[in-house]
């Protein structure tokens, strides 16, 4: 057929996995299996939201997952279309994530593995599938909590500057992990509270579905802690950096402050108007000279006095 759709059977059920669909991989589905045009024409465009459709053979549904990018440090999301009938699991995705690939890698390598993930149904496969992906999230969280601790030791031992684009860095993954993942707990929870037989039809796996969405939560509220702690962060670095700036800034006014009588003492011995003291006399230069420091201590001792300098 030369069309890029592998499967994996067990007792008649049926994993099929496409991977990068084309018209030809679409134009499949819709001849074997008769699916909705508009959920196979969401196979072929990015999905803007994860959702789930139903209809009375099979059940349509759309999940985002996060992906990192290690060349260029940045989380994006991977999609994965699910078409979840009575006896078969179609997994459409770009091949961009590992646990789904390597899941299914296993299956097709591993007559065990197939029958150890097939022989309770397609509803035990997809919750593999669904908590494989989730449980995939938390490394990349773990690494966020890391990369905000470096980020925060890093601040107070005076790399502010250095620490601007790595917050910006931090704080962009942060937002895109939580676009990606802001709709799971909702769209899970539909699926469960759906008590659709295709997605379990053994009544032990009801518990299994709701800890995906317990699981879906509890990454979404760990992702607000991180998005306040970075927040919380970059303030902290714009305010010790802006301290830091002003300090210079008050420096280089009290140099100023201090340089004005002296300039002015110069100015009115180099005017070289009549009469004007010192220019005929002996040591004239090195008076001049003594005068412009006496000037200049006096006003700095007055300066350090006041406090101005602390």
């Amino acid at each position: 057929m030369g069309l890029n759709v592998r499967t994996v059977q067990h007792n008649g059920l049926r994993w099929i996995n496409i991977v990068k669909p084309t018209d030809d991989e679409v134009s499949y589905l819709r001849r074997e299996f008769k699916f909705h045009p508009l959920d196979l024409r969401d196979c072929l465009s990015p999905a803007q939201r994860p959702k789930i459709e139903k209809y009375p053979d099979y059940i349509f549904l759309v999940l985002l997952f996060p992906v990192f990018n290690r060349k260029t440090r940045e989380i994006f999301p991977a999609e994965v279309d699910f078409f979840i009938g009575p006896d078969y699991l179609i997994t459409v995705h770009d091949d961009q994530l590992v646990p789904l690939v390597d899941l299914f890698e296993l299956c097709n390598m591993n007559d065990d593995a197939v029958q150890k993930n097939l022989k309770d149904g397609i509803q035990s496969l997809l919750y593999t599938v669904l908590n494989s992906l989730m449980q995939y999230c938390y490394p990349m969280m773990d690494h966020l909590s890391i990369d905000i601790s470096t980020i925060e030791k890093k601040i107070f031992a005076g790399e502010e500057k250095t620490m601007v684009k790595e917050i910006l860095i931090i704080r962009r993954n942060i937002t895109n992990f939580r676009k990606v993942m802001q709709t799971h707990k909702n769209i899970i929870k539909k699926l469960v509270e759906s008590r659709d037989e295709r997605v379990y039809r053994l009544t032990g796996l009801m518990i299994y579905f709701q800890q995906l969405v317990e699981d879906a939560k509890d990454i979404w509220d760990t992702l607000q802690g991180f998005k306040e702690a970075i927040e919380a962060l970059q303030e902290t670095n714009e305010s010790l950096i802006s301290f830091k700036i002003n300090d210079v800034i008050k420096t280089l006014t009290i140099i100023s402050v201090l340089a004005l009588p002296v300039n002015f003492v110069v100015f009115m011995f180099s005017a070289g108007a009549a009469n004007t003291p010192f220019i005929h006399v002996a040591n004239g230069f090195w008076i001049l000279g003594g005068l412009c420091a006496v000037v200049g201590l006096s006003l700095f001792a007055y300066v350090k006095k006041k406090g101005m300098l602390k």
